[in-house]
């Protein structure tokens, strides 16, 4: 949000330094008849931030809501194809040296990105399921919006009521600006605290509950111990002492889990592996399940990965489909070879994720499952990890009450 802001700021900024160059700095060098070089360059960097000024709104709204809503992740080909009509406004329809843009074309297109970005800054206030969730989405949508239809009012309007439009608009920012600081500070921004201080706080109350158990389990056994050693009763320890064994092997598992999900860098030991095999073994347990109907639609593809983390990436995002569906739905899974490409597709028929849940899925410690000594939130951040390891990518969409789809995509030589 911060970010946004910053933009919203710079874009102001920009606009006041624009008529500066243009009402004043310009005519001084005419006047004063300057270096022809430096009237050029001049009247070029005026025309430049008049374009930019006149464009880089309704482009940088649209891809903030395409995150926002979860739409935009690793697709590169998007923010290349929303770019097009800023480069075309920029290279034909902006005369540098006239200092002029062509406002009627700019109004076209930007009028279709403020409709689309009010699509999509709806869509999350329909989709919210409690009264404070919509006003939220509400607030932010009324901060961004408001700038960018006044932004398309300016284009569509002739001198000289564009003129004074302009004069508003800045402050329309500012007004922007400083709303969207007042609802930083309530903390209202999609009601989640990103990372930072809030995440390790939630991580570490994990792992001292999972660690609190574990030693209170210990004492237990240790205390059930003496008591029957006092007692001469020696045939009844060996269900202790294997209490106490699961339990260390239960503390053990635990730390090495969090320990290898928290290394900064994963070194993979790539060899080449049929993913189909590995997903009909993690597949498995799945099919085991008595109200689970898997669909597999795969055959052999040889890639080269490590085993055990790719093992352990599909575990975890069968886990996480099982559980959403609570024991009860379909799974679908296709492996399909395309260009250069593998692509793995996991669907399941769950409860689906709403915006915020979709936008922190990647997070650490961040789960939307009870806590618990098995639920650490560490999942789909090892997913991410050991996708990034292998040089692929993994996507994510859900819908609340639909189910979720997670795309992996691997590099191949084919």
């Amino acid at each position: 949000m911060i970010f946004w802001a910053s933009l919203v700021i710079l874009c102001a900024g920009l606009g006041g330094l624009q008529i500066f160059l243009e009402k004043g700095w310009v005519p001084y060098t005419i006047d004063r008849a300057l270096n022809v070089t430096v009237i050029r360059s001049s009247v070029i960097a005026t025309a430049l931030l008049n374009a930019v000024i006149n464009t880089f709104p309704y482009y940088g709204m649209l891809l903030f809501y395409l995150i926002y809503n979860g739409l935009f992740t690793y697709q590169k080909w998007i923010p290349i194809l929303a770019s097009i009509p800023p480069v075309i406004t920029l290279f034909f329809q902006t005369d540098l040296m006239a200092n002029r843009v062509d406002n009627g074309f700019v109004a076209v297109w930007g009028l279709c990105y403020v409709c689309f970005t009010a699509f999509l800054a709806v869509r999350p206030i329909i989709q919210a399921s409690h009264f404070k969730e919509r006003i939220n989405h509400a607030s932010i949508a009324t901060v961004f919006l408001v700038p960018l239809i006044a932004l398309n009012i300016y284009h569509f309007s002739s001198s000289p009521v564009s003129d004074q439009l302009m004069t508003f608009i800045p402050y329309i920012c500012i007004t922007s600006v400083l709303l969207i600081t007042v609802f930083y500070l309530r903390d209202a921004f999609l009601g989640v605290r990103r990372k930072s201080i809030h995440t390790v706080h939630v991580g570490t109350g994990i792992i001292h509950h999972s660690l609190k158990n574990s030693i209170g389990k210990i004492k237990l056994n240790a205390l059930n111990i003496q008591k029957h050693v006092h007692m001469g009763q020696y045939d009844k320890m060996d269900v202790y002492i294997e209490n106490l064994l699961n339990t260390h092997e239960s503390m053990m598992t635990m730390m090495s889990k969090i320990s290898r999900a928290m290394n900064d860098k994963l070194v993979p030991k790539k060899e080449e592996h049929d993913l189909s095999v590995i997903l009909d073994e993690v597949l498995e347990t799945v099919e085991a399940l008595p109200n689970i109907r898997v669909v597999k639609e795969y055959e052999p593809i040889f890639l080269f990965i490590d085993k055990m983390y790719m093992t352990e990436c599909l575990q975890n995002i069968c886990n996480n489909a099982v559980e959403a569906m609570r024991e009860n739905g379909s799974l679908f899974v296709t492996l399909e070879r395309r260009t250069n490409k593998v692509v793995l597709t996991i669907r399941d028929t769950g409860r689906g994720m709403n915006n915020i849940q979709l936008q922190n899925i990647f997070e650490p410690f961040y789960s939307t499952k009870h806590r618990s000594g098995e639920h650490f939130g560490l999942g789909m951040y090892q997913v991410k990890k050991v996708m990034e390891a292998h040089k692929g990518k993994i996507e994510v969409s859900s819908t609340p009450n639909k189910g979720t789809i997670i795309v992996l995509t691997f590099q191949s030589k084919g």
